[in-house]
C-alpha cells in the first residue's frame, strides 16, 4: 500500500441507472450482451481521454485520470456515446467526480475519501447528469470549454463534512459527439475471414493477416472491432503501432504492445511468459524493470547475437503467453515500420503457425515502393508464414447510409446519403471530416427530428473534393491561437508535449490552454499516452498542416521545437535524445546544428542497447551531416558507422565506410591506428555476414601493419589468406602449409591463445600427447585432432547449456550438434538422438542459416550413417547443393565437405558421383599436411566412401 505523492489523481465513478430492472427485464443472456457492449462505450471513451479503467463493476465502472480536464472530457464523452441504443436500448448513466490524492492498494486500484466522494457524487447525479466537487471547478476555472452550475453543498454517505458540488453542463445532443469513435458498419466479409483466423489460433495453428488499404479506410477501426471481439472471446489482445517521422523508439510497436501488457498482467504470470528472455526484451521495454525489478542483466554476446536473441525472446513470449489463452498481435500503420520492427514481424510470423497467436497487422499499400523494408518482407513472408492479405475497400452506399444514420440519430436524406457516398468513395475517414465540417457550418442542421438543409442541391453544400481540403475547412474555423498551436504540433514525431508546443506558438498558458480545448472539441487532436501529451486524430491533419508551411518555415520550425525542448527540459534534455536530433537534424541548413551532435550520438548510444542496429546507422548519419567542416570527430564518426552499417547488413555501404574510415585515420592518426580499426572492420564483416568485404579491409589493414605481430596481425594475415585461397583456382578446399600459415598460427597461439573457428589458423602438433598438452580446453581440437571423445562431449555440453541460457541460439544449435555426434560415436544412439532433436528444435528459431547449423548436418548424417538409418531425398538435396555450388567465402571448407558428398552418394548407391566426389579432394589429401583441423575426417570419410562401394580408386593416396 503505497501514497500517490505525485499530481492529485482525478476519479470517475459511472452507474447504470435502473440496472436491476434492466437485467429482469432483459434476461441474463441479452443483458450480458447489453452490459458488455455498454462496457466497451465506457472504454473506448476512457482510452480517448487517457484514463486508467481502475475496474469495472457490472453496471458501472472507476476511472483514474492525471488530469481533470481529461476526466471531465471523457465524462461528457460517456453521456453522449450511451445516447446511441444499444440492441434496441437506450441507456441512462449517472457520473461522479473528485480530485484529490488518494492511496494504492496496489498498481490497480486506489482507496481513500477523494475516491468515496467520487462514487457518492455519483449516487447523488440522476440518469444523464455528471456531478463534481467543487475542487475539479477550481482546477479548470478559467477554461472556457466547460462550464459548472453549482448545486451547494451535498450531505454524502461516509463523509463527515458536507461536500460542495457543482453540475457539469454539456451539450447532450451535440451532431458531432458520436464522431469521437466512428460507429462500425459493413465489413462483414472482411470481419468473417478474421474470425476464422482467430478460430484457427485458437486451434494452435496461428497465422498474419495484413489489412491493407489507404489512408482513413478504416483498417484500424476494423482492427478494433476485432480486437474487442477476440478480448471478449478470452484471447489475449496486444496492440501497438508505429510512428510517422525519420526516428522511431526501438521495435516501436512491440514495445509498446508488451508495456501494455506488463501493466495489466500478474507479475508472477508476467516473469514466467518473459522467461530466459525478459532482460533482452526490457532493453526495448524499460517498463518490464518496473514490474519485475529483480530482473538479472542478460549477457553480453557478439551483436548479430544479441540481436537475435531479442527477436527469438519476442517470438517465445509470445509463444507461452499463448499457452493461457489466444494471443492477438495488432500492428497498426506498418507502411511507417523501420527495419528491426519489419525484421522482428517476419520473425514473430514465423513461429505464429505453430502456436495459438495471431499477427494482425495493417498498413498503407499506397506508401510503400520497392525500397520500403516491408516491401521485401512481404514476399517473404508469403513464403514462410501462414499469410493472408486482406484489401480493405470503402464503405458501399448502404454502409454509408447506415454510418450517417448512426451518428445523426435521426432520418437522414437519401440524396445526402449519395452524394457523401459518391464524393468520398465511401472513405470512413473522409465521411466523418465531411459531416464534421456540414455539422461545423450549419450546412445540414435538425428540424422537426430530421436532418434538413437551407441548400436548393447537394451542390450548394459544399462537399469538398478531398480529404486534405475538408481538413484545411475545419482549421480555418478554429482560432488564430488554436492553429498556430497545431502548426507548432506538426514538427513532432508522433505525440507531442502540450507545454513545448505552446512555447514554439508564443502563447501564455491561458491561450493554449483554451486552443487545445478548441481543438479537442473539434475532434483534431486526442490524449496522448503520456502526461501533457496530445496526438493528432490521424496523420493526415498533421500533414495538412505541415504542407501548408513552406519549406524555409518547416526549417524553422523545427529549429524552434529544438530550442523549447532544451530549455523545457534542461539537465534531462538527453532523454528525448532522439527526438532532439531530429528536430535540430530537420533543421541542419541553419546555423548552429552542431549542438545536435551530441544528442545523435546519445541516441546511437540507446539504440544500440536496445539491439536496434537501424537506427543507430540512422543517428551516426545524422551525426555526420550536422558535424561542421573541420570536427575532430568526423573520422571516427565515420569508422563507428562502417562498423554499425554491417550490422544492419548493408554490406556495400558498410565495406564503403569502413575502408574510407582506414585511410582518413591513418592520415589523422597514423598507421597504428588505421591497422586496429581495420582490423576491427575486419573481424565485424565476417562476423555479420559479409567474408568478402573482411577480405577487402584485411589487404588494407595490412598495408599499415608494419612489423606488428599481434591481434591485429593476426586477423587480417588470416583473413588476407582465406581471400587469396579464394581467388586460387588451384586451391584443393581445405588451408594448406605454408611460411605465412606456419608463422600466423605461431603468432595466434602466443597473443590469442584460443584460436578462433572463423581463422583458417592452424598448428602442427608432433602427436596426441602434444595435443592434449598444448589445446587446454579447445573442445574441437580434442575431438578431431586426439580423439578425446569423452572430455569434449563434456565441453560441448557446457557450452551449449550455457548459449543457450544466454540466448546465443545459433551457438546452442552448433553445441548440442556437437553433442549429438560426441554420443553417436561412443555408442549411445539414444542420447545422441535426444541431443540431435534438441539442436534441431533450436535451429528453427533461427531467421536463416548459419555456420553453427552446418553441425546439425553433419549430426544427421553421421548418426544415419552409424545406425543404418535410410538416407532421405532432402538429405541428398542438401549435399548436392552444397558441392554443386560451393560459396567461395567458405572455400575452406570444401574438401571436407566433398567427402562428406562421396560418403552420402555411396549410401544411396551413386557410386559414380561418389568417386566423383573422391578424385575432387584427393589433391586436398595430397597437399594439405596431416594436422589439419578437418584432415583426419576427411581422410575417413573418403575410405568410407570406397568401402561402402567396394572400390579402391585412390585408395594409395588416402591410406598414406
Amino acid at each position: 500500500m503505497t501514497t500517490q505523492d505525485s499530481a492529485p489523481v482525478t476519479f470517475l465513478y459511472t452507474d447504470l441507472v435502473n440496472s436491476t430492472e434492466l437485467l429482469s427485464r432483459l434476461g441474463d443472456e441479452r443483458a450480458r450482451r447489453v452490459f458488455q457492449a455498454h462496457h466497451k462505450l465506457l472504454r473506448d471513451a476512457t482510452e480517448a481521454n487517457s484514463g486508467q479503467e481502475v475496474k469495472w463493476q457490472g453496471d458501472g465502472v472507476m476511472v483514474a485520470f492525471a488530469s481533470a480536464a481529461a476526466a471531465v472530457r471523457c465524462a461528457i464523452s460517456m453521456q453522449q456515446a450511451v445516447r446511441r441504443p444499444i440492441d434496441g436500448e437506450r441507456l441512462e448513466i449517472r457520473i461522479g467526480m473528485n480530485v484529490g490524492e488518494a492511496l494504492a492498494w496496489d498498481e490497480a486500484d486506489y482507496f481513500g475519501s477523494p475516491v468515496v466522494v467520487a462514487a457518492r457524487l455519483c449516487h447523488e447525479a440522476e440518469g444523464g447528469q455528471i456531478l463534481c466537487s467543487s475542487v475539479v471547478t477550481v482546477l479548470l476555472s478559467g477554461r472556457q470549454a466547460f462550464q459548472f452550475r453549482a448545486i451547494g453543498e451535498l450531505e454524502l454517505k461516509g463523509i463527515p463534512e458536507s461536500v460542495s458540488a457543482c453540475e457539469v453542463v454539456y451539450e447532450e445532443a451535440e451532431p458531432g459527439a458520436l464522431l469521437r469513435h466512428t460507429p462500425f458498419v459493413g465489413r462483414t466479409a472482411e470481419a468473417t475471414k478474421l474470425n476464422e483466423a482467430l478460430q484457427q489460433a485458437r486451434a494452435g495453428h496461428g497465422g498474419l493477416v495484413m489489412l491493407v488499404g489507404e489512408p482513413g479506410i478504416g483498417k484500424t477501426r476494423l482492427a478494433e472491432e476485432f480486437a474487442e471481439q477476440a478480448r471478449n472471446e478470452g484471447a489475449t489482445v496486444l496492440w501497438g503501432r508505429c510512428y510517422e517521422g525519420e526516428w522511431t523508439p526501438p521495435y516501436g510497436p512491440f514495445a509498446e504492445a508488451i508495456q501494455q501488457y506488463a501493466g495489466r498482467a500478474d507479475a508472477g504470470q508476467l516473469a514466467e511468459d518473459l522467461g530466459n528472455g525478459a532482460g533482452a526484451i526490457a532493453r526495448i521495454a524499460p517498463a518490464l524493470r518496473e514490474r519485475l525489478p529483480d530482473m538479472a542483466e542478460p549477457p553480453t554476446l557478439e551483436p548479430d547475437e544479441e540481436r537475435f536473441r531479442l527477436l527469438d525472446a519476442v517470438s517465445q513470449f509470445l509463444i507461452a503467453t499463448s499457452r493461457r489463452a489466444p494471443v492477438v498481435l495488432v500492428l497498426d500503420d506498418l507502411h511507417w515500420g523501420d527495419k528491426g520492427t519489419i525484421a522482428m514481424l517476419r520473425h514473430v510470423a514465423r513461429f505464429a503457425p505453430s502456436s495459438r497467436t495471431l499477427v494482425l497487422g495493417a498498413y498503407r499499400d499506397v506508401e510503400l515502393d520497392r525500397q520500403h523494408p516491408l516491401a521485401d518482407a512481404l514476399e517473404a513472408l508469403r513464403r514462410e508464414a501462414n499469410f493472408e492479405r486482406l484489401l480493405i475497400k470503402g464503405l458501399d452506399t448502404s454502409d454509408v447510409g447506415r454510418l450517417i444514420t448512426t451518428v445523426s440519430e435521426r432520418d437522414v436524406p437519401e440524396q445526402l446519403i449519395q452524394a457523401i457516398s459518391a464524393e468520398t468513395d465511401g472513405n470512413p475517414f473522409f465521411i466523418r471530416e465531411v459531416l464534421l465540417d456540414l455539422f461545423d457550418r450549419g450546412a445540414i442542421y435538425q428540424e422537426d427530428g430530421r436532418w434538413t438543409s437551407a441548400a436548393s442541391s447537394v451542390e450548394e453544400l459544399g462537399i469538398p473534393e478531398g480529404v486534405r481540403q475538408v481538413i484545411g475547412r475545419r482549421l480555418s474555423r478554429l482560432s488564430k491561437d488554436a492553429n498556430q498551436l497545431l502548426t507548432a504540433a506538426s514538427a513532432f514525431n508522433g505525440g507531442f508535449r502540450f507545454g513545448i508546443a505552446a512555447s514554439v506558438a508564443g502563447l501564455d498558458d491561458a491561450r493554449a490552454l483554451d486552443a487545445i480545448d478548441a481543438a479537442l472539441e473539434a475532434q483534431l487532436v486526442r490524449p496522448g499516452g503520456e502526461a501533457d501529451s496530445f496526438d493528432f486524430v490521424h496523420a493526415n491533419i498533421r500533414q495538412t498542416l505541415y504542407t501548408e508551411l513552406s519549406p524555409p518555415r518547416q526549417v524553422r520550425l523545427h529549429r524552434q521545437v529544438a530550442e523549447a525542448m532544451e530549455q523545457a527540459y534542461g539537465g534531462r534534455a538527453e532523454e528525448r535524445a532522439a527526438e532532439l536530433a531530429y528536430q535540430y537534424h530537420r533543421s541542419s541548413t541553419l546555423p548552429g546544428a552542431e549542438r545536435g551532435v551530441d544528442y545523435a550520438l546519445a541516441a546511437v548510444d540507446r539504440a544500440e542497447a536496445a539491439y536496434a542496429r537501424d537506427e543507430a546507422a540512422s543517428f551516426l548519419r545524422m551525426a555526420l551531416e550536422m558535424l561542421t567542416e573541420g570536427d575532430e570527430r568526423h573520422t571516427r564518426l565515420v569508422a563507428r558507422l562502417g562498423l554499425a552499417l554491417a550490422w544492419t547488413l548493408n554490406f556495400d555501404e558498410a565495406l564503403a565506410a569502413a575502408s574510407e574510415a582506414g585511410d582518413l585515420i591513418a592520415a589523422a592518426e597514423g598507421a597504428d591506428a588505421a591497422a586496429d580499426y581495420l582490423a576491427e572492420g575486419t573481424r565485424t564483416l565476417s562476423h555479420a555476414g559479409f567474408v568478402r568485404g573482411a577480405w577487402a579491409l584485411a589487404e588494407q589493414g595490412l598495408r599499415h601493419i608494419g612489423d606488428r605481430r599481434d591481434e591485429a596481425w593476426v586477423w587480417l594475415t588470416a583473413f588476407n589468406l582465406l581471400g587469396q585461397d579464394a581467388q586460387d583456382q588451384e586451391n584443393p578446399g581445405i588451408p594448406l602449409d605454408s611460411p605465412e600459415r606456419e608463422e600466423l598460427a605461431r603468432v595466434a597461439e602466443e597473443v590469442l591463445r584460443l584460436e578462433s573457428y572463423l581463422l583458417p589458423v592452424q598448428r602442427a602438433f608432433s602427436s596426441r600427447g602434444d595435443v592434449l598438452a598444448r589445446v587446454g580446453d579447445d573442445s574441437s581440437r580434442l575431438l578431431f585432432l586426439a580423439g578425446d571423445i569423452r572430455r569434449s562431449l563434456s565441453l560441448w555440453h557446457k557450452m551449449a547449456v550455457e548459449a543457450e541460457q544466454q540466448g546465443g541460439i545459433a551457438n546452442a544449435v552448433g553445441s548440442w550438434a556437437m553433442v549429438a555426434r560426441c554420443q553417436n560415436a561412443l555408442g549411445d544412439f539414444a542420447a545422441a538422438g535426444e541431443a540431435y532433436r534438441h539442436s534441431e528444435a533450436l535451429s528453427a528459431r533461427l531467421a536463416g542459416p548459419s555456420m553453427q547449423a552446418l553441425q546439425i548436418g553433419a549430426a544427421r548424417f553421421e548418426i544415419r550413417i552409424a545406425q543404418f538409418v535410410e538416407i532421405s531425398e532432402e538429405d541428398i538435396a542438401l549435399v548436392e547443393g552444397l558441392v554443386s555450388q560451393p560459396a567461395a567465402e567458405y572455400n575452406w571448407t570444401l574438401a571436407p565437405i566433398r567427402a562428406v558428398a562421396a560418403n552420402v552418394f555411396a549410401r544411396v548407391e551413386r557410386a559414380d558421383d561418389a568417386v566423383e566426389q573422391v578424385a575432387a579432394l584427393i589433391p586436398a589429401l595430397e597437399r594439405a599436411p596431416g594436422w589439419s583441423f578437418n584432415y583426419p575426417a576427411m581422410a575417413c570419410d573418403a575410405a568410407s566412401a570406397l568401402w561402402e562401394l567396394q572400390r579402391s580408386d585412390h585408395i594409395e593416396v588416402i591410406e598414406r
